[in-house]
């Protein structure tokens, strides 16, 4: 039982106990199990899980495992990019509306990092960690960090933790602990709202109206989550691009999203577009590739009009090497004059307006 030195990580489910109490048993631990999942998909890839405590896991990582102290932060931020993704993704796909399903989104997470020494010793026929740096972590579950900011999300460190990560952090809530045995505990957290907001910011591929080769508006006469359907779902980009046939593509769980593709028969050739940025309702930004060549980009854009119609903005941005006037001009030609996509464009406006105005009249 040698003593092992190294990081002690805590995850927590904000709001779960209250989360379970309201809503229905059998639908609550359904999505509950599903996040808890995620989460353990995501710390195995780095840390080693001991146990999950209810709605947390408590996992660690010795100092071979993680050397470069700046990693766990960037990893802890990365695992809460998926649980809120993964949280918007089961919001967006149910069609239950039981107070579970409704209220997702009250659910949270929350970490908690330490650095420390422990022990991993065997009790019975089952490994415990123990230790004071152990018993410090679990005692850190109750703070007032959520009374003193109104976090619900947040990640903590103690100042143990930073000094041997080698970090001097900006921007965090600073606050000491105090523990019965354990005196004070210096922590330093940050608030993970608005970290998330920056991330999902910088991670955006997005072609602009100035790094467009050409731009089209189109009016649809349909809300935005319908025309965003009869561009984007292949069978009904098929009842209007009439002179190709788009066929789907990889599915990365199941759903489309980034990384998605799909495939577009066209003459005797096939291009595959594959989705690299994916923002329902608002925009998406995909990659066109002939016989493994990127041969363009394009960002459709959706601004919700007052009388309830939406406007399409579509960049187009072709990648050949070629000055940019040369590049404008070339794209009028192949978009403009020989496949004519103005016109299907304002096909596909059409099409969908008169879709909806059925679908209205069938309510």
């Amino acid at each position: 039982m040698d003593t092992q030195h190294g990081y002690l990580v805590l995850a927590d489910i904000s709001g779960y106990t209250s989360y379970v109490a309201a809503t229905e048993l059998e639908h609550s631990h359904q999505i509950l199990s599903e996040l808890l999942g995620l989460l353990v998909s995501r710390f195995e890839s780095l840390l080693t899980i001991h146990k999950l405590e209810g709605d947390a896991i408590f996992a660690y990582a010795t100092e071979a495992e993680v050397q470069r102290g700046e990693t766990l932060l960037e990893f802890l931020e990365s695992v809460y990019v998926a649980f809120r993704d993964k949280r918007s993704s089961m919001q967006r796909a149910t069609t239950c509306t039981c107070k579970a399903c409704r209220n997702i989104s009250a659910l949270d997470l929350k970490f908690i990092a330490h650095h420390g020494d422990f022990v991993v010793q065997q009790v019975a026929d089952r490994l415990e960690l123990v230790g004071t740096d152990v018993n410090m972590l679990h005692r850190l579950a109750k703070n007032h960090v959520s009374e003193a900011t109104g976090w619900n999300a947040y990640l903590m460190f103690t100042e143990q933790c930073l000094a041997h990560m080698k970090m001097n952090l900006e921007n965090t809530h600073a606050q000491v602990e105090s523990y019965e045995y354990l005196g004070d505990v210096h922590t330093y957290t940050l608030g993970l709202h608005h970290r998330y907001e920056e991330i999902a910011n910088t991670r955006r591929i997005f072609v602009s109206d100035q790094e467009a080769d050409l731009v089209l508006h189109i009016n649809f006469p349909a809300p935005p989550h319908v025309t965003w359907e009869w561009l984007q779902d292949p069978v009904k980009r098929n009842l209007w691009n009439g002179h190709v046939h788009w066929s789907s593509g990889d599915r990365p769980n199941g759903r489309t999203g980034s990384g998605a593709s799909n495939h577009c028969a066209h003459g005797g050739g096939v291009s595959t577009e594959v989705i690299v940025d994916w923002h329902p309702f608002e925009y998406s930004t995909t990659e066109s590739y002939e016989k493994g060549k990127k041969m363009f980009s394009e960002t459709i854009r959706l601004e919700p009009l007052p009388e309830g119609g939406t406007r399409l903005h579509d960049m187009v941005q072709l990648h050949f090497p070629l000055p940019g006037f040369l590049r404008r001009i070339l794209a009028r030609h192949i978009f403009l004059r020989v496949h004519k996509f103005d016109r299907l464009l304002t096909d596909a406006a059409r099409l969908a307006g008169e879709w909806y105005t059925v679908a209205l009249a069938a309510e």
